[in-house]
């Protein structure tokens, strides 16, 4: 699985763009460090969303971190993802 925050220099096709979302309490992490958590939930979930495609990964991915509040008025974090999903070209396609 092929997962890149920037262009892949192999030849390859587009598939589909991939979105993903995931939230979490900010009182579950700790003074100013990053969410991880919800940050690897949305990267899996993209990488997810290219093994349902049969596509060989995600490039382009870009994570959007953003503070708010959930329903019951809790600070939570959520975390946005995209990424273009791709299929790698073999030798004899052009």
């Amino acid at each position: 699985m092929v997962l890149s925050f920037g262009e892949v220099r192999e030849p390859h096709e587009i598939v589909n763009i991939a979105y993903a979302f995931s939230q979490q309490k900010q009182k579950t992490w700790f003074n100013g460090e990053l969410p991880i958590d919800p940050i690897m939930r949305v990267v899996s979930m993209l990488e997810q969303q290219a093994q349902q495609l049969k596509a060989d990964g995600v490039k382009n991915i870009t994570i959007k971190i953003l503070e708010g509040t959930d329903k019951d008025g809790d600070k939570v974090v959520n975390v946005w993802g995209m990424g273009t999903i791709i299929k790698l070209k073999t030798g004899g396609e052009e």
